[in-house]
């Protein structure tokens, strides 16, 4: 956030989690169905296809990276090491690619947590992604962004200066934030086997997710800590 980084200055601290990731829109064919779809690659590479509500098929491509600035290169640039990256793995890759190439919201990013010490500065607060991304792995970028601006205007409601209300917003949400941003163990790189042996034991886990027992033990590691905060009640 340009806007955020104005105010806040270097007191942001970055977190890239070892992935990058791309995302765009491309035609919608029939056999996408209504269902998203994944496909893992040796060397930690995956895709996805998930359809929207417009007719079109939201695409992403994901790739194991250090931070090393991929994320900075051209438009151009960006989608050439996509090809280099991406080429030959099969599936419905070749499609991706070529649709790809003439998307007009393509946008390739460094999949990144956002840590600040503090969510306030003078009369100006932040709030959802700009201050507390958990990043797309956590399953809870939605959730903090709601429950942020609702905690957020239910303070400054309730109070008559905007310290006050700040303080509150941040005593109220940070151990929830602070939850959502702790990831499982091992992730991103358990969903992003480099070998096919990683990717077969994967897809075994997965499998066995299905059956009840496995799926709540497993539940315990891997689901977001969605239902572990109760949204203070304002009273108009």
């Amino acid at each position: 956030s340009r806007t955020r980084d104005l105010v806040f200055g270097d007191t942001t601290d970055l977190r890239p989690v070892g992935l990058t990731t791309a995302y765009f829109t491309i035609p919608r064919r029939p056999s996408d169905g209504s269902w998203a779809r994944w496909h893992n690659a040796t060397r930690g590479r995956t895709a996805t296809l998930r359809p929207d509500n417009r007719g079109t098929t939201r695409a992403s491509l994901s790739y194991p990276s250090p931070p090393r600035g991929d994320e900075r290169l051209a438009p151009d640039a960006q989608k050439r090491l996509l090809h280099r990256l991406f080429t030959g793995v099969g599936w419905e890759i070749p499609r991706v690619l070529t649709a790809m190439d003439t998307a007009d919201d393509f946008f390739l990013d460094s999949v990144t947590q956002v840590r600040m010490p503090s969510w306030s500065r003078g009369r100006i607060a932040v709030v959802g992604d700009a201050a507390y991304c958990a990043s797309p792995l956590s399953g809870m970028g939605t959730g903090l962004a709601l429950a942020g601006a609702y905690v957020l205007a239910g303070e400054l409601a309730h109070h008559a200066h905007h310290g006050d209300a700040f303080a509150r917003y941040e005593h109220v949400l940070r151990l929830y934030v602070t939850r959502a941003q702790h990831l499982p163990p091992g992730v991103p790189r358990i969903a992003s086997p480099r070998t096919r042996a990683g990717i077969h034991a994967l897809n075994t886990v997965l499998r066995a997710a299905s059956r009840p027992r496995i799926a709540r033990a497993l539940n315990r590691f891997l689901v977001p800590p969605a239902d572990t905060f109760t949204l203070p009640p304002y009273a108009l």
